[in-house]
């Protein structure tokens, strides 16, 4: 099976920045096999590794973590949004969860906050 050129795009290394709230990076390394998807992530501040699962989306362009309780959203090859990923577990249970924007590490990282606002301003972002 051959996968599409954007359905490719996520192998690699990415940098997750909490929006709405001030929390350390999210860090992910992601191996792709075929439709399947490991996510080795840790926080920036952190050199504990956690393995997720997750699975290509086969009608658009993302993935579904946790066996589909979160749905990554492509917003093109260098960025993508998981919303309410970032949940109150690190806070002690305390206040709603927070969207996260990843990119590719570099310039790309530095366009992700103008790249999130653009996406919460379309239909498919509210």
């Amino acid at each position: 099976m051959s996968l599409p050129a954007h359905e490719r795009m996520f192998g690699g290394q990415w940098i997750g920045a909490t929006q709405g709230y001030t929390m350390p990076a999210h860090v992910w390394q992601i191996t792709q096999h075929g439709a399947r998807l490991t996510v080795a992530t840790r926080w920036e501040d952190s050199t504990e590794v956690t393995l997720l699962y997750a699975r290509l989306a086969p009608d658009s362009a993302g993935f579904t973590l946790n066996d589909g309780g979160f749905r990554a959203v492509a917003l093109g090859p260098q960025h993508f949004v998981v919303r309410g990923w970032d949940t109150n577990d690190a806070r002690g249970g305390i206040g709603p969860h927070y969207d996260a924007i990843f990119a590719r590490p570099g310039i790309a990282e530095l366009a992700a906050p103008a790249r999130y606002r653009r996406y919460l301003s379309t239909a498919g972002g509210a």
